[in-house]
């Protein structure tokens, strides 16, 4: 990357990632205490409907506010086409969302998704509105207005699930959180980076915006879908309330594989935009994102599987411990996620949409088969299936990505080494300090000593295997601490 690309992207990458982790700690502290008043099956409930609503969302997009991110000439016309294209289509959906809300309920077999999914779609609307500021600003790599928004956004709807979860209100403390996240969400960026959103604008405008962007929202209702299959289907044939021990486990991953991805996603998207006549410099910049997407993901979900008992007692309570092993078997498939996720970003970023799209129907087809073989297995069945194809999957689509970009396998592999070797480090001390003081400290006493041994012994790891990745993510940290 040139200088002032990799001084935009450190900044953005300082700025949302401290708002990401902030705001993930809020968000795990509020699902915390609202596990010690709830039902598995309430948010077995909430999962449902957030689901159905996160499909919702993706198609109101209509791949808009990629498309303006990823065009080269953006006129005032674009602007204002794509906030009246996705606030239409977010309205149509919601009102579409409501209307079918017994069906849903049918799907997921149970009447309460039916209930709460038509206050649940208002946060369509709300997306919609900040669509277009939320684009202009990762444009223009002004990431911490972003990140301000992303952390009240999670402060507000933490707060709301604690207040009202804590008073009683039960299943709907969880509904109102998610809806007014979405609120602060979408009326931020508009605060931030208002934009007159007139209705001068032409056909042709919106036209070449949704020729982009039909494709995408199309290749993400199709990842978004085959990275929900294991919801839908619990929830069908497993029933809300093993739903609900699944969503408890899969929520902690899905910061690393989930949130932290979209971070990047976020900031390297429009550099990959902007290199994507350059395959030389587009090669090291994914190598690079994989590299650093492996060192922080890859840690994280080792002490899951490691810590997750006692881990989830602590957090959700004894009640909850059905979660444990879920979280022990869904940890390889959010590491193997993470690193795979930036294929989608070459994929945008050199407009091969259309085989984005058809990539993302072979492997939702793939998935089916995969989970309706687990689900005959119960819930364990499902999260040894879900971590079983994201292998073969991250696999596929690696090479795919090299054939685009001219990148080989074996650099791919490399590039996960100092991660890789780091982590079994890590396990391997975390282990043995958990076997050996288990029966003589507290659980939070165990559990603290192995996060400070396993974060010793990982940082001591990676700049053994690799002095040079180890300086270097040192560099951009301080780089990005300065900057901050």
């Amino acid at each position: 990357m040139s200088g002032d690309l990799r001084a935009s992207t450190v900044r953005g990458l300082s700025w949302t990632g401290a708002a990401q982790v902030f705001g993930y700690l809020i968000q795990i502290g509020a699902l915390g205490i609202a596990a010690r008043h709830l039902h598995a099956r309430a948010f077995g409930a909430e999962i449902a409907a957030a689901t159905v609503v996160g499909i919702g969302t993706i198609a109101a997009d209509l791949g808009l506010g990629r498309a303006l991110v990823q065009r080269r000439n953006l006129d005032p016309g674009h602007l204002a086409a794509a906030f009246w294209l996705a606030l239409g289509s977010a309205t149509i959906l919601a009102g579409l969302l409501s209307y079918s809300s017994e069906m849903w309920g049918q799907i997921f077999q149970n009447p309460s998704v039916t209930e709460i999914l038509p206050t649940m779609a208002l946060g369509l609307a709300f997306t919609a509105i900040g669509s277009v500021p939320r684009a202009q600003l990762e444009r223009s790599f002004r990431f911490e207005r972003l990140a301000l928004a992303d952390l009240l956004s999670a402060i507000g709807g933490s707060a709301t699930i604690v207040l009202m979860v804590s008073s009683g209100q039960g299943l709907w403390g969880l509904v109102w959180g998610f809806v007014v996240r979405s609120g602060i969400g979408g009326a931020i960026p508009w605060l931030v980076a208002p934009f007159p959103a007139t209705f001068r604008f032409k056909l042709r405008e919106g036209r070449e915006l949704l020729d982009f962007g039909w494709k995408w929202v199309g290749s993400r209702l199709l990842g978004y879908g085959q990275q929900n299959l294991d919801y839908l289907m619990i929830g069908r044939y497993l029933g809300d309330e093993a739903l609900g021990y699944y969503t408890l486990a899969y929520r902690l991953i899905a910061f690393p594989q989930i949130r932290l991805v979209q971070v990047v996603s976020r900031v390297t998207f429009p550099a990959f935009s902007a290199l994507q006549a350059d395959f030389k410099r587009l090669r090291s910049a994914y190598r690079s994102t994989t590299t650093y997407i492996a060192l922080v993901v890859f840690p994280f979900m080792s002490g899951f599987a490691l810590l997750a008992d006692p881990g989830i007692t602590l957090l959700y309570g004894s009640s909850m411990g059905n979660s444990i092993v879920l979280l022990q078997f869904l940890a390889p498939a959010g590491a193997i996620r993470a690193v795979a996720s930036p294929a989608g970003l070459i994929f945008s970023s050199l407009g091969r949409t259309g085989l984005a799209l058809i990539w993302n129907l072979g492997a939702a087809g793939f998935m089916i088969l995969t989970l309706a073989v687990g689900i005959a297995s119960g819930l364990e069945g499902v999260a040894v299936a879900v971590s079983l194809s994201a292998v073969v999957l991250a696999l596929v689509s690696q090479v795919i990505v090299c054939r685009l970009v001219d990148y080989s396998m074996i650099d791919f592999f490399r590039s996960l080494g100092p991660s890789i070797g780091g982590s079994s480090a890590l396990v391997g001390c975390v282990a043995l300090i958990k076997m050996g003081f288990w029966p003589y400290l507290s659980l939070w006493a165990l559990l603290a000593g192995c996060v400070l041994v396993g974060v010793f012994t990982y940082v001591l790891a990676i700049r053994y295997f690799s002095s040079r990745v180890y300086h270097e993510a040192r560099g951009i940290l301080q780089s990005a601490l300065k900057r901050s």
